[in-house]
């Protein structure tokens, strides 16, 4: 629980400025994307905890978001997307990394046609069946020079949300962080930001989705250290009128010692015990994470902090085939085929009676 938050900052403070600093001008430059790509629902085309925990915090005081890596989702024919859409059911926002193919037919910016997925048609099927829109980003990003590709080297970005308990805020920073999706200089794959509001305006914010360079080495995790360093200046750049920005997904950290390094200063995690939040027991890491800046986002629950759903128990009863539950005994090949292998992770936002971003904070965090 992020139970010393000023202390974390005080470590995390003199940590990755010079990067950002670095940074700053060039992600600025690029960083004036087009608004999020709103597709309608209907268009055609370790530390864990059981799911009833986190489902009973969602409430009109309160608002429930879950990041949920789903591994190459539209790539995988077995996939039970039924029971993906059932765990991720009770929350009112629901943010989605490795989606790698579009759902529905249309077009890239460029006007070069998509190539609609049977299978990722399916979990937004299944997402709008229980009462979801979403928004999702106009294009994949990845780290080659290549993308417009349907396939696990590309993903695009999707948030899938509750229409009577928030709005999409297109006035808010949002869309890719960076003009350039492809072999971006500091980005693995280029982050993208959705901006939310409530419908009483009492709170808005913005939900920036990352999947971070994955890999155990030190290039890897000067990358990572590399990639939020960036996020941070992009935020520095697009807080004038919004305060509450929150960083979250696959960030890949390996354990403690990296996510104290690589921090962006003045931000806490609310993953800073290092749970592990992949379904790999064999090799537990605590990859996903929820980052935000104390000073500026009050709205955090902190109490209630970070809850780990335990997938492998949570998908036991929705097995019907008749082979073995590969949760029992866990095999992992076969467990992230049929679901995923990261589990979901979910926190709160309290709503308070009036939006706080009135006074307008000077970049630089003065």
């Amino acid at each position: 629980m992020v139970r010393h938050t000023l202390l974390w900052m005080l470590v995390v403070g003199l940590a990755g400025c010079e990067v950002a600093e670095a940074i700053l001008e060039s992600v600025a430059e690029n960083s004036a994307p087009p608004p999020s790509l709103t597709i309608p629902a209907d268009q055609s085309a370790g530390d864990v905890a059981p799911r009833i925990q986190a489902a009973s915090a969602s409430g009109t005081g309160q608002l429930t978001v879950c990041s949920f890596n789903i591994q190459f989702l539209g790539n995988s024919r077995e996939r039970d997307d039924r029971a993906l859409a059932g765990v991720v059911a009770p929350y009112d926002i629901v943010v989605v990394q490795e989606l790698v193919s579009p759902p529905f037919a249309g077009q890239f910016p460029d006007g070069t046609s998509l190539k609609p997925d049977a299978e990722s048609a399916e979990f937004f099927a299944e997402m709008s069946s229980l009462g979801f829109s979403y928004v999702m980003s106009e294009e994949d990003t990845g780290t080659s020079d290549k993308i417009h590709r349907n396939g696990s080297s590309t993903e695009w970005w999707v948030v899938f949300y509750k229409p009577g308990r928030v709005s999409v805020a297109s006035d808010l920073p949002s869309g890719y962080l960076a003009a350039d999706r492809s072999n971006h200089e500091h980005f693995e794959r280029v982050p993208y930001a959705f901006g939310f509001r409530t419908p009483d305006e009492s709170l808005d914010f913005v939900l920036i989705s990352v999947h971070l360079k994955p890999g155990a080495g030190p290039r890897e995790r000067a990358r990572r250290k590399e990639e939020l360093a960036a996020i941070a200046a992009w935020i520095d750049a697009h807080d004038q009128a919004e305060h509450d920005f929150i960083i979250l997904g696959d960030m890949n950290i390996e354990n403690a010692s990296e996510l104290t390094s690589a921090t962006p200063p003045g931000f806490a995690s609310l993953n800073d015990e290092c749970r592990p939040t992949n379904t790999n027991i064999r090799g537990p890491k605590p990859y996903d994470h929820v980052m935000f800046n104390s000073t500026f986002t009050g709205e955090i629950d902190l109490a209630y902090d970070m809850t780990v759903v335990d997938l492998v128990n949570e998908m036991r009863d929705d097995w019907t085939l008749a082979a073995p539950y590969p949760g029992e005994p866990y095999n992992h090949n076969e467990f992230r085929k049929f679901y995923s292998d990261h589990h979901p992770v979910v926190f709160r936002l309290n709503i308070p009676t009036q939006d706080d971003d009135a006074p307008v904070r000077v970049a630089g965090g003065s």
